[in-house]
């Protein structure tokens, strides 16, 4: 109906640049594992931004790529495959499944048979995932977190401001989807350069809510209970145990429906001027990210 794959990208990007003044860059591929290593590997760097992975090129543009470059690899698996002997992509896909897996165990237990067969089948570009419409009925969790330089985040007033953030942003989606969450949940890893650790807590809430004020307390307060105390690399905050917010809990001390009524005309002033038409005053120190994520697209520089 619309031509070739590399005509529709470039009515993609068209209609975007019209739309929005934003410059989209595309990846092509057979399937989404391969179309989005296409986007992240390739076509960010093409002046025309739009880069076609397939089969036939997977071997000389993909493999020799380093391991991380691979969909889903983050750190921690990437030094797990540097101990295995595996530095690049190609280096997984030439390998056998079985001698694949056989590495995977000695190295992750037995456990990991699952994980090693997805990392085998993206490595060579299989993805048996269907192309689906629409967003499932259902969401049932909210989060939002962000990798950090553990030399800025340091101590407590180092790291509060960020974490003020990743709330406001957790509640604002919540109110956006239509939801308020009765469990919180903070993630975080610390290294000083030696030493490595990371934890994961969540606390249940007296009621459900998806006001700033009432989570972030519980937030920091779980937080400071199993930080150790080095430096941050990465904070992660989480909602769950989601129901809709159309029926809530009154409070016979505090006008919820007010506050609910306020923190929306907020959002909604957000959503027409942007993420820092207003930000509360802690996004103005030096370890705030408010204003260098609203310049960005997706996490990303355009």
């Amino acid at each position: 109906m619309f031509g070739s794959a590399e005509e529709i990208a470039r009515l993609i990007q068209t209609r975007v640049k019209l739309s929005t003044g934003v410059w989209s860059r595309v990846g092509i591929g057979p399937n989404k594992i391969l179309a989005k290593m296409a986007t992240d590997n390739f076509a960010k760097k093409r002046p025309t931004g739009i880069f076609k992975l397939t089969h036939d090129n997977i071997e000389k543009d993909l493999w020799s790529l380093p391991v991380h470059q691979m969909f889903m690899v983050a750190g921690r698996m990437t030094s797990h495959f540097a101990r295995m002997g595996l530095h690049t992509i190609g280096d997984i896909a030439r390998l056998d499944l079985g001698e694949f897996k056989k590495r995977m165990r000695c190295r992750m237990g037995r456990q990991s048979d699952i994980q090693a067969e997805y990392y085998w089948q993206t490595a060579n570009g299989i993805d048996p995932s269907p192309v689906v419409t629409g967003m499932r009925s259902q969401i049932k969790v909210i989060n939002h977190g962000r990798a950090l330089k553990w030399q800025t985040y340091r101590t407590i007033e180092d790291i509060e401001p960020l974490m003020l953030e990743l709330i406001v942003e957790v509640c604002r989606r919540a109110r956006r989807y239509g939801y308020m969450g009765r469990v919180v949940a903070v993630g975080a890893a610390e290294t000083d350069g030696h030493r490595s650790s990371s934890f994961g807590r969540q606390r249940t809430l007296p009621r459900p809510t998806h006001l700033e004020h009432e989570i972030g307390p519980v937030i920091r307060s779980l937080f400071l209970e199993h930080w150790k105390g080095l430096p941050l690399t990465h904070l992660h905050i989480t909602l769950t145990d989601l129901s809709r917010d159309d029926v809530y809990q009154l409070d016979l001390f505090e006008n919820r429906e007010r506050l609910i009524h306020r923190e929306k005309t907020v959002d909604a002033l957000k959503e027409r001027f942007g993420p820092t038409a207003i930000i509360r005053a802690s996004s103005l120190l030096k370890t705030a990210q408010a204003f260098e994520r609203a310049a960005q697209i997706g996490g990303h520089w355009a």
